[in-house]
């Protein structure tokens, strides 16, 4: 029971949130503009992509946030931000990686 708490701490639960909300905006931001390559709904990697983020996220927030018990206010939006950072984060280091060339 201890671990299940230290997992869904309040942090890692506001960073998976805050996963969430970056693929969110941009389905918003596609949905308004009216000649932007439309995403299909029905294809199941738009909800992985989404499922990854907040993994991420939720990665990032309890690797960041473990063992701190009392959240102020500071302390939450925190929690988001580093939701929302991570994995973008994550995905400029991954794409900032040198190719190695094969010889």
């Amino acid at each position: 029971m201890e671990l299940f708490n230290a997992i869904f701490s309040e942090g890692v639960i506001l960073s998976a949130l805050g996963g969430m909300a970056y693929p969110l905006l941009t389905l918003l931001e596609r949905l308004q503009q009216p000649n932007a390559k439309k995403i299909d709904l029905k294809d199941m990697s738009f909800y992985i992509s989404i499922l990854i983020y907040v993994f991420l996220g939720s990665v990032v927030g309890y690797i960041y946030f473990h063992g701190k018990l009392d959240f102020g206010v500071n302390d939450r939006l925190l929690a988001v931000h580093v939701g929302i950072t991570a994995p973008l984060l994550i995905r400029s280091l991954a794409t900032a990686l040198p190719k190695q060339k094969i010889i």
